[in-house]
């Protein structure tokens, strides 16, 4: 492992925040399937990201920052918590990774305590502008049991859920993409229905029929609706925009940011802006202003518009006075989505460099090694980490900054990044587990004494032949994944593209490192604790009765504005 590029010791103390100086602000800004390989800081050299690597530039870049979970609504979790998402009930043993409808009743316990619901102890003012994924209601429409304004936010303006394909004006949908056979199956209920009946009743039960060939109907009438169903706008818990229009929605993303920020100026209190981007998830979308303008379609011109959102932001915080005091982060919720393709067969998904695989891919560097920075104007911060991190440690990190005890009722897995930030540490984990649902696929073992990085994988997708990609997400289990005993072993300095596994009998440490991951793997699932999954089928299943309707019955509504100079 290469010395730490950092080296803040008797440069930066922070305590030179914590005593005397007003607490912190703090900006998270978070990406959406944004590859280590389409940013500029990063190695990127055709999409134009000045800004954020403007942040890289002033502040320090975690060159191996790694997620919780290689697919958003776990990660997200994670990040939020700074606790493996296996201990919220936020992983899945099935296919389902990700909650597919406003309204199901799954999503982030109330019970967790995530970062802006811990920073309410100093009384900081939360808002949250963008993108959510971690639930709405439980029981009754409008209880907001998962809602951001339940976890500590006082204001929130953006989706609960995601802008899945089925939101876009190309008549895609992220059923069918998951499961290109799904109409075909419904096609086929009515006649094997028929086959049944006859075999079974002997002769034709029209009530049977009917039933068969109202429901394969019904279903895919239902799909052609999504667009309306989870095409949700929010303001706090009002719905303003049913079906959203994804153009210009990053526009008023910004404004509503800018809002937020002039009237924290006239406030005494410090404050917690999260940015959850919707892009570059797809659907894509950018107004005419970016549409045709970058090398790479439309992916990149959904980077370059998400890039000039932080400028933006970055701007409004520096005409207000209010940036040199304010801590600020940048990372992606997972890895570029590198099957991901348009209508016309046109790549929409993003580049994970030299790391191989992508999001939803358990324990591969290129679906949990993100894009990451922590830039703060005020302080001598600059630099490059080289040594692993997880996005877990934001939460301690924030928490110490802010003078905030860590809760002592929960494990928490995060650890903070100050020592490594101010020198005094070499790294903050020797083991960081990689979850692919509610199993490990892999670890990476932190070794103290040589400061060398390690990676096992005892499960790895199943790939299709001649490719590191799966047919357009990987799972998780059965069939779609490949066991190894022994399991693989990686050294991540010589080899970071896991490409050549070390032939472990070749040498006896090889032996003894994976014996010592064993062990903390053991010793790790032996304090997860077993609690309500939030993924299952009933928690997962769209339910009527917790649809959001702006308008009922019709469902359709229009913001204020549709496009923000």
């Amino acid at each position: 492992m290469k010395e730490n590029a950092v080296n803040f010791l008797n440069q930066f103390t922070f305590c030179q925040i914590l005593i005397g100086l007003s607490l912190p602000n703090f900006v998270i800004f978070l990406a959406d399937d944004l590859g280590y390989g389409d940013v500029g800081c990063f190695g990127n050299y055709s999409i134009k990201t000045p800004n954020i690597d403007k942040l890289a530039a002033n502040g320090v870049k975690l060159n191996h920052h790694l997620t919780a979970a290689a697919v958003c609504t776990p990660s997200r979790a994670a990040l939020l918590t700074g606790r493996y998402p296996v201990r919220s009930g936020m992983e899945s043993s099935s296919r389902n990774k990700v909650f597919f409808f406003v309204a199901a009743s799954g999503g982030l316990p109330e019970n967790e305590i995530t970062i802006a619901k811990a920073l309410k102890k100093k009384q900081y003012t939360t808002g949250i502008i963008g993108k959510w994924h971690l639930g709405n209601d439980c029981n009754k429409k409008g209880d907001g049991c998962h809602h951001p304004l339940n976890h500590g936010f006082d204001y929130f303006y953006g989706l609960p859920l995601s802008n899945f394909k089925d939101l876009g004006d190309e008549g895609e949908s992220v059923i069918t993409a998951y499961m290109p056979n799904f109409y075909t199956y419904f096609t086929l209920i009515p006649i094997l229905a028929t086959v049944i009946n006859i075999l079974i009743f002997r002769k034709f039960n029209f009530l049977f029929i009917l039933i068969s060939i109202i429901i394969p109907t019904l279903i895919p009438l239902f799909l052609l609706n999504l667009k309306t169903i989870n095409g949700i706008l929010m303001e706090n818990k009002e719905v303003v925009e049913q079906p959203v229009h994804l153009k210009g929605l990053t526009q008023r993303l910004v404004h509503k940011a800018r809002a937020f920020l002039d009237k924290q100026a006239n406030e005494k209190f410090p404050f917690l802006l999260f940015i959850p981007f919707v892009h570059v998830h797809t659907a894509l979308f950018c107004s005419d202003e970016f549409a045709g303008k970058s090398k790479h379609g439309r992916y990149g011109d959904n980077v370059e518009e998400m890039d000039w959102a932080v400028g933006q932001v970055m701007e409004r915080l520096k005409s207000l006075g209010l940036y040199n005091n304010t801590f600020v982060y940048f990372s992606s919720d997972n890895g570029a989505h590198i099957e991901e393709t348009g209508v016309d067969g046109q790549r929409e998904g993003g580049f994970n460099g030299i790391f191989k695989g992508g999001k939803m891919m358990g324990g591969m560097e290129g679906g949990i090694r993100v894009p990451s920075i922590i830039s703060w104007s005020g302080t001598t911060l600059k630099g490059e980490i080289n040594y692993p991190t997880s996005q877990m440690d934001l939460f301690p990190t924030i928490m110490e900054l802010a003078d905030i005890p860590l809760p002592d009722d929960r494990i928490i897995d995060g650890k903070s990044m100050i020592p490594l930030l101010n020198g005094k540490s070499q790294s903050s984990h020797e083991f960081i587990f990689h979850y692919c649902g509610k199993q490990i696929h892999a670890a990476t073992y932190i070794q103290q004494k040589d400061r060398k990085s390690w990676k096992i994988h005892w499960t790895t997708p199943k790939f299709k032949p001649g490719t590191n990609q799966c047919e357009y997400v990987c799972h998780c289990f059965g069939d779609f994944v490949i066991h190894h005993d022994p399991p693989l072993l990686y050294d991540l300095e010589n080899d970071p593209s896991e490409a050549n596994p070390i032939n472990i009998s070749s040498n006896s440490k090889y032996s003894k490192i994976i014996f010592i991951v064993e062990q903390a793997r053991i010793g790790h699932r032996s304090k997860i604790e077993e609690v309500p999954d939030q993924f299952s089928f009933s928690n997962s299943i769209w339910k009527p009765w917790l649809q959001p309707c702006c308008n009922f019955p019709y469902c359709n509504c229009k913001d204020d504005f549709l496009t923000v100079s």
